[in-house]
């Protein structure tokens, strides 16, 4: 049965490809051309798809280029403001320094001139004493202060110590110096100028009844005014005592804490947590301290401002 097939011909293939080519040959004009329309639009969207592609690929290229030369460019600009900022805050504090040194000798020129003028006349030694050691308070104050510019924070503790010394002493000098002003070295005329005004003077503390002899209420208006002036005294010179101490003692305090006071827990348990810190009692007892001192100065000058109006 299967011999008796027709065998096949390669005639028949070339026979149909030729009939195909024929009809597409005998297509009409106008599908041609929509053909050839369709197949250039393919190819222009191939080639401007790639084109699309290329272009788009040296934008990134040029993008990532230009972030870095950005990134770069503001590097430079964070280094060159860190370099001016450090430039100025030098200046700043050159300027600071060459201030400060220039009023620091001022104030020493100053003091110098007053100082040597009371040496030239030295014609109240026990007055003008007392004068030229209030006198060498500005020049201390401002020879601390600058050197604590220039110097490193580390020194500052030691020159405020220096400094709060000489202050203590100041202050006690200061009463001497209006004692020595009323009675000229001699400490009974200041107790008779004192008894002139009894009437007006405010006792004593009572803490303090067991340095007088007699007692203000047994010897009249000379004993009330000899314990009036030996009370404004001893606040005087309680002051010249504690002073020092509560400077040290502050200065020890900063050496263990580092400075470094309340940098820890919450701003309540911080504020709360001071107020029985051992800095809280140096200054409470500095501050008591101050306060009987100038207590003590106010007093005296109050009972005795008539006299001191030279």
């Amino acid at each position: 049965m299967f011999s008796q097939l027709p065998p096949a011909n390669d005639d028949d293939d070339d026979s149909s490809n030729h009939a195909a080519n024929n009809a597409s040959s005998n297509l009409p004009w106008h599908q041609k051309i929509s053909r050839a329309l369709h197949l250039t639009i393919l190819l222009t969207l191939s080639a401007t798809t790639f084109l699309l592609f290329l272009q788009t690929q040296a934008i990134s290229l040029r993008l990532s280029s230009t972030q870095s030369q950005l990134q770069e460019l503001q590097h430079k600009l964070e280094t060159s403001t860190q370099d001016i900022e450090i430039q100025v805050e030098k200046q700043h504090d050159l300027t600071v320094i060459h201030m400060a040194g220039t009023f620091a000798l001022l104030s020493c020129l100053i003091s110098s001139f007053h100082m040597t003028a009371h040496l030239r006349k030295m014609n109240q030694p026990s007055v003008q004493r007392k004068i030229l050691a209030i006198l060498w308070m500005s020049p201390i104050y401002a020879v601390t202060s600058f050197l604590s510019l220039v110097f490193p924070p580390s020194a500052e503790g030691y020159l405020d110590i220096l400094k709060n010394f000489y202050e203590s002493y100041v202050i006690y000098q200061f009463l001497s110096f209006l004692i020595a002003v009323l009675g000229r070295g001699d400490r009974g005329a200041v107790v008779r100028t004192l008894s002139r005004h009894a009437d007006h003077l405010d006792r004593p503390y009572r803490c303090l009844y067991c340095l007088f002899h007699p007692k203000p209420e047994e010897g009249g208006s000379e004993a009330m005014a000899n314990a009036v002036l030996l009370e404004c005294q001893v606040l005087a010179m309680q002051f010249v005592f504690f002073r020092p101490l509560t400077s040290i003692l502050g200065f020890v305090l900063d050496l263990i804490e580092g400075d470094q006071v309340g940098d820890e827990g919450s701003g309540s348990h911080v504020s709360w947590s001071f107020f029985y810190s051992p800095r809280f009692f140096v200054l409470l007892v500095e501050n008591v301290s101050v306060f009987f001192a100038f207590a003590g100065l106010l007093k005296f000058y109050h009972a005795v401002r008539e006299e001191l109006a030279w």
